[in-house]
């Protein structure tokens, strides 16, 4: 079978929207309809799964080129067709290269001037279109690909989000509530999402006015690690507190089980740093907490 043919079509940066300066940005890209290839207009079709990655192609401050790179989704196919929005942070390593790039005045003002970036597309010749590319298809425990409709609707899921990690559950919740979260099924989303500050606060308002909306599907608890403004009714701290006795390392997980205190009885779904994923499974084992299952991503 021949493999689809890779083509790089520019998308339309159609927002920019800082929520930490120099730190934490969103940025939403619209593809065309069609794209010419060979002397004709091709149809591009998006079907990206929830919880999927899409390619695009940067600019890099260190090397001074165009990279690839994948950026995961944060709006859904189903929601919004061909408009693909992803939440990215400078990572402050020293070769990081792209990652900064994204926070510049540079990309704010390639918005301003309607300014593009190439985004991937597979070219299936026995169709006839283009369809989005994303990284992975795959449920396995190191992807974050949202289960089939008819599975998740009756799943208990708790997703855990450290940061950006946020992303690709921002993807889940836009496809659940696209579908009414099943409406009468017995399923339920819970999201957990664990930052420094308020301003790294993402899409807050919206997920506290969806948890209003659909208390018996969706719950939604953000916790603040650092900094909290004296009205603060959520959560404060970290919610696994690391412990070294001697040469031993005790995970205390027991300010995450207050949140969610069943975590044995649901399906557990994390997105973060290597370490802190490491330290919950480390968590998990000393507490005797076995969830039913378990898939992480980590950076």
């Amino acid at each position: 079978m021949n493999r689809p043919r890779e083509l790089f079509v520019p998308a339309r940066i159609t927002d920019v929207y800082t929520y930490d300066p120099g730190e934490v940005r969103k940025v939403t890209l619209a593809l065309p309809e069609t794209f010419e290839v060979d002397g004709r207009p091709v149809p591009i079709r998006d079907r990206m799964h929830p919880g999927s990655a899409f390619l695009v192609k940067p600019f890099g401050v260190r090397t001074q080129k165009y990279r690839r790179r994948m950026y995961t989704r944060s709006n859904c196919s189903v929601e919004s067709p061909r408009v693909l929005e992803t939440i990215i942070n400078d990572t402050h390593k020293e070769k990081a290269d792209t990652s900064p790039w994204w926070q510049t005045d540079d990309l704010v003002q390639r918005y301003r001037t309607g300014g593009a970036i190439d985004v991937c597309v597979n070219y299936d010749e026995t169709r006839s279109e283009l369809v989005v590319y994303q990284n992975t298809q795959t449920v396995d425990p190191t992807t974050l690909i949202l289960e089939e409709d008819h599975e998740w609707l009756s799943m208990q899921i708790v997703a855990v989000a450290l940061s950006t990690g946020i992303t690709p559950f921002l993807a889940y919740v836009r496809h659940m509530k696209s579908r009414a979260f099943g409406g009468t099924a017995e399923g339920h989303f819970s999201l957990i999402v664990s930052v420094k500050k308020p301003s790294q606060l993402m899409e807050h308002q919206a997920l506290l006015d969806l948890s209003q909306e659909f208390p018996q599907h969706f719950s939604y608890h953000p916790v603040l690690t650092r900094e909290w403004p004296d009205d603060w009714a959520h959560g404060k701290g970290r919610i696994m507190q690391v412990l070294t006795e001697g040469q031993e390392t005790r995970v205390n997980l027991e300010p995450l089980i207050a949140l969610e205190p069943n975590l044995s009885q649901c399906h557990l779904r994390f997105c973060g740093n290597a370490l802190a994923k490491d330290q919950l499974v480390l968590g998990l084992e000393q507490a005797q907490l076995t969830p039913l299952s378990f898939r992480s991503e980590t950076w």
